[in-house]
């Protein structure tokens, strides 16, 4: 009978013991659980209240800026002096924009600053060794006169003053072009057709490194014959439909390219029905369009207003009318004068050796070297 009441004091004690804990194990983790979520809430709050320190701070920095520190920032003044002959401030501005631009930044700086200006004018002085020159007097929000005279750069360059994209036409991929690519210190296009290609080319175009891609398609020309069928050229007898299959299997192809460059295509590029037909399939295919036919009675600029794709004509490097020395030349100084260039060239090691060095000639005349998607921005 004692071991009777032994056996079933231990049973009533285990069964203690279990309900306890699967009342008392629950609200521990609950516990922890409340406890771990109280020190996130407080980590996000510690984490917040430290962006909204940062964001502070970086507003009370540029609060603490005078007008005449955020102007010269607004214009990227490359020095300043001040003529106690003249009694005005000279700023000095980097070359790559015009006066006439630099005095409208100016107008709509005082203007949003709540100023005034006084007198504006551009100024013509044998004496001085600026490019440009012009004369400003302002009232300041504060109420005070600053006047002031910007000069234009006759040697130092903005660094955003040009901008100058260079592409390639390939027509082979050999090893030593590859090393000599990615030899290049800039970005660059690789104009590519995307059929006729051996089988090897698409691993060799892997190899390449800072390439952007475009799809080099063959269209409507005089120049076209048999040899051209295996390049699937766009005709003015095809259909939509086969205009369309065309582009998309050249992006399959080319998955990466950013957009189409006209190859032959004089005859196309006159022929608005055919140009719909191949930039609505270009525009599904996010693609953009640059002419480079240099057809004067080219209708892509009125073909494009009806669609949402960006579209531009350059002129590539043609033998028959220059040196190749010649036309880069060139190219670098429609950088310049224009803001904004193009140079499409045949794809060789010559020619890849002749742009070796382009990042430093680039860079003395204040031009940056960009690909063609930015070129086409702008």
């Amino acid at each position: 009978m004692r071991k009777y009441k032994h056996i079933v004091a231990i049973i009533i004690v285990l069964a203690v013991m279990i309900f306890g804990g699967l009342f008392v194990l629950p609200r521990i983790a609950l516990l922890q659980d409340e406890h771990a979520d109280l020190a996130s809430s407080e980590t996000v709050a510690d984490s917040a209240s430290a962006i909204a320190d940062q964001a502070d701070s970086t507003s009370i920095a540029e609060d603490s800026l005078s007008f005449e520190e955020k102007m010269q920032q607004e214009l990227q003044v490359l020095k300043t002096d001040y003529s106690k002959r003249k009694k005005r401030y000279i700023w000095t501005l980097g070359r790559g924009k015009t006066i006439i631009v630099y005095l409208l930044q100016v107008q709509r700086f005082i203007n949003k600053a709540g100023g005034e200006i006084l007198h504006m004018e551009e100024i013509f002085d044998e004496r001085s060794s600026a490019f440009q020159t012009a004369q400003v007097d302002m009232l300041k929000p504060s109420g005070d006169t600053l006047k002031l005279e910007l000069q234009v750069s006759e040697s130092i360059f903005r660094d955003d003053a040009s901008m100058l994209a260079v592409a390639f036409q390939v027509t082979s991929l050999t090893p030593e072009l590859i090393v000599a690519l990615n030899q290049l210190d800039y970005p660059y296009d690789l104009l590519i057709p995307p059929f006729g290609m051996g089988e090897g080319f698409y691993p060799d175009l892997d190899k390449v490194k800072n390439k952007e891609l475009v799809l080099w398609l063959t269209m409507e020309s005089i120049r076209l014959n048999k040899v051209h069928n295996k390049l699937r050229p766009l005709r003015i007898h095809h259909t939509e439909e086969q205009i369309e299959l065309v582009i998309d299997d050249a992006k399959k192809l080319v998955p990466s390219a950013v957009g189409i460059v006209s190859r032959f295509g004089e005859q196309a590029v006159e022929h608005k029905q055919l140009l719909q037909a191949i930039l609505k399939p270009a525009e599904k295919n996010r693609l953009w369009f640059l002419d480079a036919t240099m057809n004067q009675l080219s209708k892509v600029g009125e073909a494009c207003k009806d669609l949402s794709i960006q579209c531009k004509a350059s002129n590539p490097y043609n033998p028959d009318n220059s040196a190749l020395s010649d036309y880069m030349r060139s190219k670098m100084r429609e950088s310049t004068k224009k803001g904004l260039a193009v140079m499409i060239i045949p794809l060789t090691l010559d020619n890849v050796e002749k742009l070796s060095d382009l990042s430093s000639r680039a860079k003395n005349q204040g031009t940056s070297l960009v690909n063609l998607s930015t070129f086409m921005k702008y």
